[in-house]
């Protein structure tokens, strides 16, 4: 299956583009809300807060100043039968503002601890809504995939990364062991061993590593791996690391790949096919995917109200491709792709500049902002933008 553009040139990512832009309107239309709804309960908490603070410093300021009013007026008298009165009354006064400053302090502390038990469900929303979006959904972003396995248990995490936005996720797997054989078939790998019964000489022996379990896998998007393989004593330990073509391969901590003769029995082709296979066995085998936290600049997206500058980053991405669809199409108020079949069958799939725009209106200023940089606003806008995609 292709994807393509009305002029039958290619689009630069190979998904069907309308469906991940009505997904991304429809997460831009339930997240905003959610972020202001956030943004509204920290701003009145942090208006109650400020309050109590100011009644809690307004008694404290009174209280220091009938202290320096009374003893200046003591002085001015200078009679020491008013002395025990003033102290009377600073003692009344402190009695009486200590009991209603223990209460607002105690509403104060009520407040501060309640404000993020409320907004956490929506900040939980919000991770929610995003789960399922951004794992797939966010074009030209760089991927590292980490899988550990421990006994009985395989976990894993994905890291991804694009134009300062980040986003991690808690991976679970549909297997509690993960074999050599499985992951990638036959492999086996040279080693020293010394054989004979009257004379021992060194020898090369190639050791069959399918039974051996996978502990730790690394796997990128510039098709990077790192391999550890265990056998199920534990006793044994072989890594594999490399791409492009140029893999290194190390038994515990000495490199075989350094040994000339060891590394002529190494099949570098089987080596090189290892990206495609793990990237197969990650599509077919993550059964769980968990969004654990979104960063801006490396900062927690969440909690600093930051989801909507995020989806800016995404809408840019998504932008460049609509403006390619409205230059190359036949109508210039539609989005239009063509999805060509592998018999050669095409059909067509768009969605319309005004049903964008209305869908993002309708979250307000934040969506017609987005709509901006879709290029469907009010205003026809066929740029020539660089491309942002990989």
């Amino acid at each position: 299956m292709k994807y393509i553009y009305q002029d039958s040139t290619e689009l630069p990512v190979q998904r069907d583009f309308i469906e991940d832009l009505k997904t991304f309107l429809d997460i831009t239309s339930r997240v905003i809300p959610l972020e202001n709804s956030i943004i509204e309960i920290k701003c009145k908490h942090k208006e109650a807060l400020n309050e109590l603070n100011s009644r809690i410093d307004g008694m404290n300021n009174f209280e220091e100043k009938l202290d320096i009013l009374l003893r200046k007026l003591v002085n001015e008298i200078d009679v020491e039968d008013v002395i025990p009165c003033a102290n009377a009354i600073l003692q009344t006064c402190s009695e009486n503002l200590g009991k209603k400053k223990e209460v607002l302090e105690a509403e104060y502390t009520k407040v501060e601890n309640g404000t993020s038990h409320e907004y956490k469900k929506f900040e939980g929303r919000i991770l929610e809504a995003l789960t399922r979006f951004l794992i797939s959904g966010v074009y030209g972003a760089e991927k590292r995939f980490e899988l550990f396995s421990t006994t009985g248990s395989i976990s894993g995490e994905m890291e991804g990364w694009v134009s300062g936005l980040q986003y991690h996720y808690r991976l679970g797997f549909t297997e509690e062991a993960l074999t050599v054989e499985k992951l990638l078939g036959n492999l086996s790998l040279p080693g020293w061993t010394r054989t004979g019964i009257l004379r021992k000489e060194e020898k090369i022996k190639m050791q069959d590593l399918s039974e051996f379990l996978v502990s730790f896998l690394e796997y990128d998007t510039q098709k990077s791996i790192r391999i550890t393989l265990e056998n199920k004593k534990a006793n044994r330990k072989f890594r594999i690391e490399g791409g492009e073509h140029r893999y290194f391969v190390y038994e515990d901590d000495r490199e075989i790949t350094a040994d000339k003769e060891l590394e002529a029995f190494i099949d570098m082709e089987n080596l090189a096919g290892i990206p495609e296979k793990v990237q197969a066995y990650f599509k077919t085998n993550i059964r769980i995917y968990t969004l654990s936290k979104v960063l801006l600049d490396e900062e927690d997206a969440v909690s600093t109200n930051q989801i909507f500058d995020c989806l800016k980053v995404i809408a840019e991405q998504y932008g460049v491709i609509v403006q390619e669809c409205l230059a190359k199409g036949h109508n210039k108020e539609e989005i239009t792709i063509k999805i060509e079949e592998a018999d050669g069958t095409r059909t067509e799939k768009y969605i319309t500049r005004a049903e964008i725009y209305t869908q993002l209106a309708e979250v307000g200023s934040e969506g017609i902002e987005i709509a901006g940089i879709l290029g469907v606003d009010n205003k026809i806008q066929i740029k020539d933008r660089k491309y942002l995609i990989v």
